[in-house]
């Protein structure tokens, strides 16, 4: 045989006499059980991600909208305690909103609370008139409305010598409920 092995030897010795291969039913059910397990895991994944994506829109928005109306709010010149906003965006129309009252002491507009030792407007108070706005994004394919409310403690020196503004904005309609977003700013001479 010259040291050679002979192809049938191999191929005899290679495969036991009456086995087959392959998987049993059992362990395809198993593989097919661990596959359905992981591929709902992760559909699950994927309208929480929704969910928190349609609520960072909401922040995002809700900021931009308070970040607006407080650089409105800045604007206004000490001594002015009421403005109007043909257009809408910070004044609901043909309305006047006021920035204060020199003339009560604390804080005049929506009710505050304090968080964390923090004032922001409370949205569980119903807003006060002239001091709040609800804004709708054009740009929102949702027509989400965002309700824009503002309190301010005027300090008075015999004449307005500052502004404490405190401006929440909270998206309205949401499925799953987010926090309002609040700045609070000193405008002073």
């Amino acid at each position: 045989m010259n040291g050679r092995l002979h192809p049938l030897r191999i191929c005899a010795t290679a495969a036991r006499p009456g086995s087959e291969g392959g998987f049993t039913l059992v362990e395809m059910l198993i593989a097919t059980v661990i596959v359905v397990i992981g591929l709902v895991a992760v559909a699950q994944l994927v309208p929480t991600s929704m969910m928190m994506n349609a609520n960072n829109r909401s922040d995002g928005t809700a900021l931009v909208v308070a970040q607006r109306q407080m650089e409105a709010l800045r604007a206004i010149p000490l001594n002015t305690t009421s403005f109007t906003d043909p257009s809408g965006t910070l004044c609901p129309p043909a309305s006047t909103c006021y920035i204060g009252d020199p003339s009560q002491a604390g804080v005049v507009g929506c009710p505050i609370a304090l968080f964390n030792n923090f004032p922001v407007i409370d949205y569980s108070q119903a807003p006060v008139d002239g001091y709040n706005n609800s804004y709708t994004d054009p740009n929102d394919p949702t027509g989400a409305v965002n309700d824009v409310r503002w309190a301010v403690v005027t300090m008075t020196n015999g004449t307005v010598t500052g502004r404490r503004i405190i401006v929440g904005a909270f998206r309205r309609g949401m499925k799953t409920p987010t926090y309002p977003v609040s700045l609070d700013t000193m405008v002073s001479k």
